[in-house]
């Protein structure tokens, strides 16, 4: 790879000289005597840049500022005499990277562009995946362009500004999570850490250590001092999913926190003072909790300073089609299926017209569904979506094909086999391991990871099935 520098001198002599040895040195060297003259020439892919500070029109150490906040990936190397040494390190403190006094010879010059040209693949390798990070965390990350969609996009702006406590409403399925993780990531503290705890998930008994943490001893069983959550997210955020499942108890002491910005850990005998912003989240109606007493009004307070209501997917349904594509796309490599590449017209007119109860997530399975269960070929039909999906109200309704059956085996009258409905014989194993399959996948909307363990499987092994049919 080329690496590109640019010299801006006005001293002629000078200037020939430093482009002659950068040129020895196997750079590709552009040249300018000024500022003005210099500044377009930053947009040509420059890996570094050599400043003389004594310029005509803007100084040098005035374009030092401008490039730390609109060129921060050029490492800026500052050419100047030995008597102005102190004012070239005022630069570097300034933003530039490095100095070099005159008269330049090539030893040092060859130091200090060896320096230079690794700090520009640095920087450029944290630009990247900075930006990687944008695509994967920020707003980028969110998949949607209908008006519902970018009244959240600019509420989450307005609320990334400051470290003001959000709370997330709306029905389960909307993005929640994505959405925490897109206001840590818009907000200041984007380079600290995100850090998230369901409510409902943990048990009750442990849900205020893993809140606040504990010490050694604190509990039967704490064999060793561990962090809660508030404190793994000390710099950063912390979100709260289903805020409306916390005990009253904890409740009380999570308002502590917000109040004094400190915590006590279980066992502890000094509190610990904590720099958290609180996003939480729910779908229950919070006003009919706070209504019947399960929610402090005072803690609902603090957490609700900016609510912000994410639409149900039938909301924005001119989004199905984008976000469709968004996970065919995600999903494809994992389910073995990189051949598909399209959803054909009555498979996307099923997609739009489906209420979607589960909202985003629920399509997301579905179309992972149909990715594991599609026949050969580059595109999903209908028949590969979730039978939920192809007829909606079809509940109750019998389907032609193997299907479950009441036994009338001698003193089983309650069990249940599977049956071919045209013989009424057995199906062969091979058969009714293909339905169980399916039918678990079909109760857990596609959900891989529910319906293997609902099989009590491996998830491999029903990618594996899955997949072994596709290819027979």
């Amino acid at each position: 790879m080329t690496v590109r520098a640019l010299v801006i001198e006005d001293d002629a002599t000078c200037r020939r000289s430093l482009v002659a040895a950068l040129d020895r040195l196997g750079l590709s060297v552009v040249e300018a005597v000024s500022v003005e003259e210099g500044r377009p020439l930053l947009e040509d892919g420059i890996s570094m840049l050599f400043l003389d500070l004594g310029l005509p029109g803007m100084s040098g150490d005035v374009f030092v500022a401008h490039l730390a906040r609109h060129h921060p990936g050029i490492p800026v190397v500052i050419v100047t005499a030995d008597d102005s040494l102190e004012r070239a390190v005022e630069m570097m403190r300034r933003g530039a990277y490095d100095y070099i006094a005159k008269p330049v010879t090539d030893p040092k010059l060859e130091a200090v562009v060896h320096r230079a040209q690794h700090e520009w693949l640095r920087r450029r390798e944290v630009r990247v995946l900075r930006e990687e990070r944008d695509r994967r965390e920020g707003l980028k990350a969110v998949v949607g362009s209908s008006p519902p969609m970018r009244k959240v996009y600019e509420q989450i702006r307005q609320a990334s500004r400051s470290i003001i406590n959000v709370v997330l409403l709306g029905e389960s399925g909307t993005g929640k999570e994505l959405f925490a993780r897109a206001l840590h990531h818009e907000s200041p503290r984007r380079d600290g850490p995100f850090v998230a705890l369901n409510c409902a998930a943990a048990p009750t008994e442990l849900l205020e250590s893993l809140l606040f943490g504990h010490r050694q001893g604190a509990f039967p069983g704490a064999i060793e001092s561990q962090r809660g959550r508030v404190l793994m997210a000390d710099g950063g955020t912390l979100f709260l999913d289903e805020i409306g499942e916390m005990p009253p108890e904890l409740q009380a002491k999570l308002l502590r926190t917000l109040q004094e910005r400190t915590i006590m850990p279980m066992g502890a005998d000094a509190e610990i003072p904590v720099d958290v912003r609180v996003v939480a989240a729910t779908n229950r109606d919070i006003q009919q909790q706070l209504a019947d007493g399960r929610f402090r009004q005072d803690l609902f307070y603090r957490l609700v300073a900016f609510p912000i209501v994410l639409p149900a997917l039938r909301e924005h349904a001119t989004d199905i089609a984008e976000l469709a594509y968004h996970f065919l796309h995600k999903h494809r490599e994992e389910a073995g299926r990189p051949e598909i590449a399209r959803i054909g017209d009555e498979a996307m007119e099923l997609l739009r017209h489906h209420p979607w109860p589960g909202n985003v997530r629920q399509l997301e399975n579905a179309i992972l569904h149909a990715l594991l269960t599609t026949r050969p070929g580059t595109r999903i039909m209908a028949s590969d979506l979730p039978e939920s999906v192809q007829h909606p109200d079809r509940d109750g309704e019998e389907h032609t094909g193997p299907r479950l059956i009441e036994s009338d085996a001698p003193g089983g009258s309650n069990a249940s086999i599977i049956h071919d409905p045209t013989t009424g014989r057995l199906l062969p194993l091979r058969q009714i391991e293909e339905l169980a399959f399916h039918l678990a996948l079909e109760e857990n909307d596609g959900n891989t990871t529910r319906a293997a363990k609902a099989l009590g499987v491996a998830r491999a092994t029903l990618y594996r099935r899955l997949k072994n049919k596709k290819s027979a």
